[in-house]
């Protein structure tokens, strides 16, 4: 499913310099570039535009008429959240020469398809808290939640037509393409799944919506073709980094039992681990994936066994070689401060989780 002009490529194919660039390698080269006061220049823009962001967000759900739904959209919504997909198509779109305040609603669209995604995730994997709050589900009800993450998915359409029918039609593909990557999420067997399946999911369920939204961004600041494609490419890659980086965190923090291992979701660490690991590994690994009732010492025994088998050096070396590949993909976009923030992007996101 293309959601720009053009032949889809293999975004998992990569020549020899890309694979073998390590990620410590990678990590000191991008974050040369990151000087106080560059750093300090994209912090003051993402807290500005996430704040603006915030604003419209507040603005948008006032016109939603008065009904039973609202107070389910508002606490989805309003419930902290990164931004980022928002973010990335008003950045997309200062790239281009366009104007912000032109693209808010649009970026708004992308971030009410996102929640949609997440409240819909949430009863899925039957999650009762995310970021210390509790699920829409669990605090009202699974058809409530089913309900309002519907109406998200609406109102997203609505405000994506007020930006024509091209863009509209990549919002919808985004959609289809989410849906799609929670199936096969949903769907995939540890025991039979390939690396490349996980990549093929990851695209589809996380990649998608980063892509979707740069290229609209771009487009709808009236990009030329070249422009819009690189900045497509961008977001795909950007958001393969981000959701690798994303599923070794959850693997990575000590402090909790990572989400993944408990609800049985097929990540590449995982992945890594029972197909390289030995045999005593890969028994305790099927044993407790998916049990939710895992303790922290099992899951910290399997933390230690994918780290000794190398699974998380590989990740990070996927993670270096995907976010090399974005900042690639900015070759053809036009010198400027707005191209620099997106250079300098995924390492600041990685540097202030971590």
């Amino acid at each position: 499913m293309n959601l720009i002009i053009g032949t889809k490529r293999n975004i998992f194919a990569c020549n020899s310099l890309l694979c073998n660039t390590s990620a410590k390698e990678h990590d000191l080269q991008t974050r040369s570039t990151l000087t106080s006061h560059s750093y300090e220049s994209l912090q003051s823009y993402l807290l500005e535009t996430r704040q603006l962001i915030e604003s419209e967000l507040e603005k948008l759900l006032d016109e939603v008429p008065d009904a039973k739904l609202r107070p389910l959209l508002e606490y989805a919504l309003l419930t902290n959240g990164k931004r980022l997909r928002p973010i990335l198509v008003i950045l997309s779109a200062q790239s281009v020469g366009g104007n912000p305040e032109k693209v808010t609603r649009l970026a708004l669209s992308f971030e009410l398809l996102h929640t949609a995604t997440l409240v819909h995730d949430d009863i899925i994997d039957q999650d009762v808290t995310r970021r210390g709050a509790k699920t829409l589900y669990s605090r009202w009800s699974m058809n409530g939640a089913i309900l309002a993450g519907d109406a998200l998915i609406a109102l997203a359409i609505n405000l994506a037509a007020d930006y024509g029918s091209q863009v509209t039609k990549i919002l919808s593909n985004v959609g289809l393409e989410l849906c799609e990557g929670e199936y096969v999420d949903a769907t995939l067997s540890l025991t039979k799944a390939t690396e490349q399946e996980y990549y093929t999911k990851i695209e589809r369920k996380s990649a998608s919506l980063f892509k979707g939204a740069a290229c609209c961004g771009a487009l709808a600041a009236k990009g030329n073709t070249v422009e819009i494609e690189a900045l497509a490419k961008f977001g795909e890659y950007f958001g393969m980094a981000y959701q690798v980086n994303d599923d070794l965190e959850d693997l990575l923090n000590k402090n909790q039992v990572s989400q993944d291992l408990k609800n049985g979701n097929v990540t590449l660490p995982l992945l890594f681990l029972y197909q390289h690991g030995d045999k005593a590994s890969r028994k305790l690994l099927i044993k407790n994936f998916g049990n939710k009732s895992i303790t922290k010492i099992t899951a910290e025994r399997l933390r230690v066994k994918m780290d000794q088998v190398g699974a998380f050096d590989y990740c990070r070396n996927k993670v270096a070689m995907y976010s090399k590949l974005a900042h690639s993909s900015l070759r053809e976009i036009r010198n400027s401060m707005f191209k620099d923030y997106l250079t300098q992007f995924f390492n600041y996101v990685n540097k202030s989780e971590g």
